[in-house]
């Protein structure tokens, strides 16, 4: 009786182990992501309670840092390889046509971004109330051997 209560335990254990194996090789992706998202936050909640210096927090900013400026490399390639592959599948004429609107919708954007550029300059009048150059009232920053590294992968 023995044996058998084993046997089977070690069986289920078993189908157990190969469950949870075959899910992380389907999800693994999913889960770790969402294991990360989980861990960033719980420790965002306790180290908010710390005061940790300007130092501190570039640090433990540096990774998200990272992912930030990677996605933002991936973003222009992505939008062109979809726009590439989507007129490839077209006929000439609508890929003509649908490349005439871009191009026009791409300038009448970039138009009005800077007419909104100009009149927020105008508005707003940015850098008023910082010291000019030569004026200076404090020395910069210092620059550890830290922010140097931290600077070569950034």
């Amino acid at each position: 009786m023995e044996w058998s209560k084993k046997f089977l335990k070690a069986m289920v254990s078993a189908k157990v182990r190969a469950y949870v194996k075959d899910y992380c090789k389907r999800n693994g992706l999913l889960t770790l992501s969402v294991f990360a998202v989980v861990t960033g936050c719980v420790l965002g909640f306790v180290l908010r309670t710390y005061n940790l210096s300007t130092q501190a927090k570039i640090y433990f900013s540096f990774p998200g840092e990272l992912l930030m400026r990677m996605l933002k490399m991936l973003i222009l390639p992505l939008i062109t390889s979809s726009l590439m592959s989507g007129l490839s599948a077209m006929d000439t004429k609508a890929s003509g046509r649908l490349g005439f609107l871009t191009i026009t919708y791409y300038l009448w954007t970039t138009f009005i971004a800077v007419i909104v550029g100009i009149v927020l300059v105008l508005v707003i009048h940015p850098g008023t109330g910082t010291e000019k150059d030569g004026h200076h009232s404090h020395s910069g920053p210092v620059m550890t051997s830290a922010d140097a590294l931290l600077d070569l992968i950034r």
